[in-house]
């Protein structure tokens, strides 16, 4: 396999170069390697560096590759710029998940950034909230306020994760599961957790029971979410 470059990027890759040379009224013809001055590719001509000059065209470098080595680093760019696009939210979770193994797996001691995304050993991805430098118990499934999973929309109950304020809130009927429940949400931004305040737990049969959207746990009306905290905020006290 032949990797034909020009000023140090790819312009194809080739089994057979075409070679030729520039005859004396000017024209290209085909010829031996040994006897040529560049290559064809395209239908256009091109000038091998270190051979006899052509006139109006530009020069190439024609070297001999590996074509596994060569597929194996267009492979690693692309998911690079998978990765790159993931982090920056332009690639939906389904797609992400679908190629999470271009994802690195969560390490530590490691300096993580916010919005990096990161394997964990539960097949999941999660995403970084936080930055952070990681310890051997600050693990993405266990450390809420460091890490968020990302969803996989095709999985209609998803596991409930304690928000850490109104960027990961919950939204008006969004799903989940907790305790062994499934549970819809009753409020917009809810931070709550299932059975406490705010969301409806629904039965295994696609009935709906009580829920506790109406009051707060103390029973008067509902609470504020703190967008900086990931619990209920401004808990109320029962006056004399």
């Amino acid at each position: 396999m032949y990797k034909i470059t020009k000023d140090g990027a790819t312009l194809a890759m080739t089994e057979a170069p075409t070679y030729i040379k520039q005859a004396g009224n000017g024209c290209f013809v085909l010829c031996q390697e040994e006897e040529a001055a560049g290559i064809a590719l395209g239908g256009v001509p091109y000038h091998l560096l270190g051979r006899t000059a052509m006139e109006g065209v530009e020069t190439v470098m024609l070297e001999e590759t590996d074509a596994g080595v060569e597929i194996t680093k267009a492979a690693d760019a692309g998911g690079i710029v998978f990765v790159t696009l993931a982090e920056a939210g332009n690639i939906d979770a389904t797609t992400a998940m679908e190629h999470a193994d271009l994802f690195a797996m969560w390490a530590y001691p490691v300096a993580y950034t916010e919005g990096q995304i990161r394997k964990h050993t539960d097949g999941k991805l999660y995403k970084c909230l936080t930055a952070h430098t990681s310890q051997s118990d600050w693990t993405p499934d266990a450390a809420p306020s460091l890490w968020v999973a990302i969803s996989d929309p095709a999985e209609e109950w998803p596991e409930w994760s304690q928000p850490v304020g109104s960027t990961d809130a919950y939204a008006k009927d969004a799903k989940v599961s907790h305790n062994g429940k499934h549970w819809t949400s009753d409020v917009d931004a809810n931070v709550w957790e299932p059975g406490v305040y705010g969301w409806t737990e629904i039965a295994a049969a696609g009935g709906r029971r009580a829920g506790t959207a109406g009051r707060c746990p103390s029973g008067l009306p509902p609470c504020p979410a703190d967008p900086t905290a990931g619990s209920i905020a401004g808990r109320h006290s029962r006056p004399d």
